[in-house]
């Protein structure tokens, strides 16, 4: 059985299956570490495209697929012995008669790209039971959260019911599930002795706009081994990066942070969000003669409200040297009075209640219970004059240091994260810090760049700058922060700062 179309409508069945096209399977099938398989097992097989590879490579092994359609299984039996039923009913290690004596075993197949919550809206009965499995972490399915993805409790039950004895298991699916499986190797201590990642274009095959690929975990007696080697596409003769869990923690690419893990810690600077008010046909405004809304109506409101904005891909292209975009801010903290605006704002005011319906009807649930036209990721640090910001959705790190406009300080969107300073002289240090080699590498380390958003302030929270500081020769630093911000004097007391915090 294989993939739904994660970003897709749900298919109407509901088992949410894609078959995998018969040529896609031989080709992740060739490749397998060359094994005289004695037994192949491919716990969800739909119509049996990944028996059929493994047959015309390995015609001697013993197939047996599972699946749960009875009209499917008819299907694949010709290409070996089919049960028909679903594997959450039994173990799959221990439950399935073979015939053949023991030897290598492979596991193959492409699990369904569905969550629970999909499947329960389908109606579907062929989803796992929410129970707590002993000492099992990493995965909600396991701590019986109401939403897990399917594919990602397949392969913890694989390897829980497999890891007594040597077994090869290679699957399709989500990277992120690759991730999240591998982690969890680490953290049950499984007897992993090696993986790997091939890309697989989701699109092409699968019409699905999601990264995936064809992730392969050999289980067995040996050295344990909790990274994995990532090859760009299915034919890659060479791996491209090292993906893997060092000192319990997840990370990119292996080599770049055994490079810089001296840097990974605690910044002793709070990173920030930009603000986020989900309404921006009210909230942002643009500039042409004045601020206008969208669709170019002049609005009048006081000055004192209105901030210069820069949009995450305004911060990634660098494009900061005109103002072009207004943000409306009401509130100086989220916890502030808005009614008070109709007496010490009334413009404003009028504003905000001209728009009523479409700030009074903000879906998300934070707006609950709150002020009135109120928005989020706004402190003291949203009117701080200089900032460092970077955005959160593009695939290449890009620092900006951004001082006030007209003495107005900048304001982001919630894609955004931002360093606020009232000094100028610690944000080029600051910038110099973050766009040197040492903060590059650790970066490159820890930042998924195939997620929707690889920059998080987790990530960038563990940016220890103090630690770069005393890593970095100072005149380096200094003729960096000098490129920003002309004081050296300045500049002197701010790498000082930054290098002995206290």
């Amino acid at each position: 059985m294989s993939a739904p179309l994660p970003e897709a409508p749900m298919p109407n069945n509901e088992f949410g299956d894609f078959q995998t096209p018969i040529e896609l399977a031989r080709a992740l099938v060739s490749t397998l570490p060359r094994t005289a398989w004695t037994r192949v097992l491919e716990p969800t097989c739909g119509v049996g495209n990944f028996l059929s590879a493994i047959g015309e490579r390995h015609p001697d092994a013993e197939r047996v697929g599972i699946e749960v359609q009875p009209e499917y299984a008819a299907a694949a039996s010709a290409f070996g012995r089919v049960i028909t039923a679903s594997i959450f009913d039994f173990d799959l290690a221990r439950d399935i008669a073979w015939t053949s004596a023991t030897g290598p075993t492979l596991v193959v197949g492409n699990p369904p790209w569905v969550t629970n919550s999909q499947l329960s809206v389908l109606g579907s009965s062929n989803r796992p039971a929410r129970a707590n499995t002993e000492n099992a972490r990493g995965i909600d399915a396991i701590t019986g959260s109401s939403n897990f993805d399917i594919a990602e409790f397949i392969w913890i039950k694989l390897l829980a019911e497999f890891s007594d004895r040597p077994v090869t298991i290679a699957m399709i699916c989500k990277t992120q599930v690759a991730r999240n499986v591998l982690l969890h190797c680490a953290r049950q201590q499984l007897p992993v002795t090696g993986s790997s990642l091939r890309m697989i274009d989701a699109k092409k095959w699968f019409d699905a706009g999601v990264d995936a690929c064809w992730f392969t975990v050999e289980l067995g007696p040996g050295k344990t081994d909790y990274t994995a080697a990532t090859y760009p596409s299915i034919v890659a003769s060479q791996p491209d990066n090292r993906i893997g869990v060092i000192d319990g923690q997840l990370v990119a690419n292996v080599d770049a942070y055994q490079r810089s893990k001296q840097f990974d810690g605690i910044s002793s600077l709070m990173w920030r969000q930009g603000i986020k008010h989900d309404a921006s046909a009210v909230m942002e405004l643009t500039e042409n003669d004045g601020p206008r809304t969208k669709l170019g109506a002049s609005v009048d409101v006081e000055s004192e409200f209105l901030f210069p904005l820069f949009k995450c891909t305004d911060v990634y292209r660098g494009k900061l040297t005109e103002v072009s975009r207004w943000m409306i801010v009401p509130q100086s903290h989220t916890g502030d009075d808005t009614a008070q605006l109709a007496d010490s704002a009334p413009k404003l005011w009028k504003y905000l209640t001209d728009n009523a319906g479409a700030l009074d009807g903000r879906k998300s649930s934070i707006y609950r219970n709150r002020a009135r036209f109120c928005i989020f990721g706004v402190g003291p640090y949203t009117f701080a004059p200089y900032k460092i910001a970077i955005s959160g959705f593009h695939k290449v790190p890009q620092f900006r240091m951004i001082g006030p406009y007209d003495g107005r300080p900048a304001v982001f969107d919630d894609a955004t994260y931002l360093l606020p300073f009232e000094d100028p002289a610690a944000c080029a240090v600051a910038h110099a810090l973050l766009t040197g080699q040492e903060a590059t590498d650790l970066i490159a380390a820890l930042a998924f760049w195939d997620s929707k958003r690889p920059v998080t302030k987790k990530l960038l929270q563990r940016i220890d700058l103090s630690a770069i500081a005393r890593a970095t020769d100072r005149r380096a630093l200094r003729d960096r922060a000098r490129a920003v911000h002309q004081d050296s004097s300045s500049i002197d007391q701010a790498i000082d700062n930054f290098t002995d915090p206290t």
